[in-house]
């Protein structure tokens, strides 16, 4: 059924608008209080129009729903980032609070927030021991040159990475220097990086120790036979 527009809604096209805008927003159940009967009395055409605005209704409140839904599940989800991620930079304060501890942090703070206080402290991390990863460096790379000069049967660097290591105290601030210069580039120090360093040089020491177990060991035999 649509509804008879006057003379007095033609002068006036807002009242146009208005109409259309109240039918267009007409309800199923608004339609059935306006005829005023039953729903088992409606004819065909009464019956066929109510269904569609009942199905209309229903796409709409579902809609709805699912739109709750998503936004309910997105929060969810921000929500439980926002906490990882404090609770990384609230341990990354308490392990490291060296200059670390006059930069404030709040359960309250947007992830975009949070996440450039977790950058900012990493960076710090990174800076401040950076001259010892340096010098991890340095002495995997002794290891490594001891051991690659010992396959060609060769020992005139035979500790020499231990005695890099007895003057690391020497060698610390000098690194340290060279890392507040600029001349050593840390950028790329990362977290990852620096454990990856640190359990390398482990693994050379592990491989150096256990040969020498071998070594004397065979000099044990040599001697008992």
């Amino acid at each position: 059924m649509t509804e008879e527009i006057s003379i007095e809604d033609l002068k006036n096209p807002e009242n146009i608008n208005l109409n259309m805008n109240i039918q267009d927003e007409e309800t199923h159940l608004d339609y059935k209080k306006k005829l005023n009967k039953k729903v088992s009395e409606f004819t065909d055409d009464e019956k066929a129009h109510y269904n569609k605005l009942a199905g209309r209704s229903k796409r709409k409140s579902d809609k709805v729903i699912e739109e709750n839904m998503k936004n309910e599940e997105e929060e969810k989800l921000e929500e439980e980032q926002k906490t990882n991620l404090y609770n990384q930079l609230f341990v990354l304060k308490q392990k490291f609070p060296d200059n670390t501890g006059e930069i404030h942090i709040d359960k309250e703070m947007s992830i975009k927030t949070l996440e450039s206080k977790k950058s900012l402290i990493l960076q710090i991390i990174t800076q401040k021991n950076s001259e010892n990863v340096v010098f991890e460096t340095l002495l995997l790379m002794a290891r490594t040159g001891e051991r690659g000069i010992n396959y060609f049967g060769m020992d005139a660097l035979d500790g020499y990475a231990d005695n890099l290591s007895e003057s690391k105290q020497d060698i610390i601030p000098i690194l340290k220097e060279m890392v507040d210069l600029g001349e050593i580039d840390t950028s790329c120090m990362t977290p990852q990086l620096r454990l990856m360093i640190i359990m390398a040089s482990v693994g050379v020491k592990t491989i150096e120790k256990n040969n020498d177990k071998k070594k004397k060991s065979v000099v044990v035999e040599v001697l008992d036979t």
